[in-house]
C-alpha cells in the first residue's frame, strides 16, 4: 500500500522544504502538494529528491477559491486566468514529476447557470490537456467533487456529478479523484460510489469525517472502505489529505493499521 501525505495540510510545524524529509521519517511513501505557491517548484523538487519522496499529486493554482471566491476551473469570464494558472501549475508538475494534477474546484457564480459553467469547465479541461501534453506529458489530470455541506455552490457537489464530467471528456489522461471525505460528508455510501465510479478513479484521497482530521477521529469505516478498494483491484496511491488534530507526528498511529488492511 502506497500512502502519500499532503504537505500543504500536514507537517506544517516545519518549513515547506523540510516537510518532505518529515513525511519520509514518519513512514509515508510520497507527498502531495495542494498549494504549489507555498514554495519554489525547483527547490521543492530538490527537497523531494533528497528525501527520496516522489511527488504524487499537485493542484493547479485555484485563484480566489480559498478566500471565499468562485475559483477558476468552471467560471465563465475567467478562462484567461485559468489558462495562466494551468500553465504555471503544469510547468511545476513537470519540474516536480507529479503523476496527478487536480484541476481544482470552482463555485457556480451568481448570475450564471450550471450548464454554462460545465461548458466552461469542459473547455478549460481541454485547454489544460493540451498544455499538459507539452509541459507534463506523463501527468493525468483529475476532477474532484466537493461536498454540499461545506461548498453547496460547488460546480461538482457529488461524486456522480464529477464522474459525469470525466465520462463526458472521455480522455485517458483525465480521471476522477475519489476522496472518501467528501463522499462521506455528502452522506453518500462509499461502497456504492466506488462500485459505480471507481473504474474512473486512478487516485484516492482520505481524511476522516466530520472534522477532516486523521483516521480514527470521525465515523468513516476505513477498514471496510480500503478492503473494498483492494478487493476491486485498486493498486494506486492512497493520499492522506487531512488537518492534523494536533501535532502531525502525534497522530500517525493509524498508518500501520491501515497498511494491514490492504497488505
Amino acid at each position: 500500500m502506497k500512502i502519500s501525505a499532503s504537505i500543504s495540510m500536514m507537517f506544517r510545524e516545519v518549513p515547506i522544504l523540510d516537510r518532505f524529509a518529515a513525511a519520509a521519517k514518519a513512514g509515508f511513501d510520497g507527498v502531495e502538494i495542494q498549494v504549489i505557491d507555498e514554495g519554489d517548484p525547483v527547490e521543492m523538487a530538490g527537497a523531494a529528491r533528497a528525501a527520496g519522496m516522489p511527488v504524487v499529486l499537485i493542484n493547479l493554482p485555484l485563484g480566489d477559491l480559498f478566500v471565499g471566491g468562485v475559483g477558476l476551473s468552471g467560471v465563465p469570464g475567467r478562462e484567461m486566468e485559468f489558462d495562466e494558472a494551468a500553465e504555471r501549475g503544469l510547468r511545476a508538475a513537470g519540474i516536480l514529476g507529479a503523476r496527478f494534477v487536480h484541476i481544482g474546484p470552482s463555485r457556480i457564480p451568481s448570475g450564471h447557470g450550471r450548464e454554462e459553467c460545465l461548458e466552461t469547465y469542459r473547455r478549460n479541461a481541454a485547454s489544460a490537456l493540451d498544455l499538459a501534453a507539452r509541459l507534463a506529458p506523463d501527468a493525468v489530470l483529475l476532477a474532484e467533487p466537493m461536498n454540499r455541506v461545506e461548498m453547496p455552490d460547488a460546480l461538482f457537489a457529488s461524486i456522480d456529478e464529477a464522474a459525469d464530467m470525466v465520462r463526458a471528456i472521455g480522455d485517458a489522461r483525465f480521471g476522477l479523484l475519489f476522496d472518501l471525505y467528501h463522499i462521506a460528508m455528502n452522506g453518500d455510501d462509499i461502497a456504492r460510489a466506488w462500485t459505480s465510479h471507481g473504474w474512473l478513479a486512478p487516485h484516492v484521497q482520505f481524511s476522516d469525517a466530520p472534522g477532516r482530521n486523521e483516521p480514527g477521529t470521525g465515523s468513516i469505516d476505513f477498514a471496510a472502505a480500503f478492503a473494498l478498494l483492494r478487493a476491486s483491484g485498486y493498486g494506486g496511491w492512497y493520499g492522506a489529505e487531512y488537518r492534523p488534530a494536533g501535532a502531525t507526528a502525534a497522530g500517525l498511529e493509524w498508518i500501520d493499521g491501515m497498511r494491514g488492511i490492504v497488505a
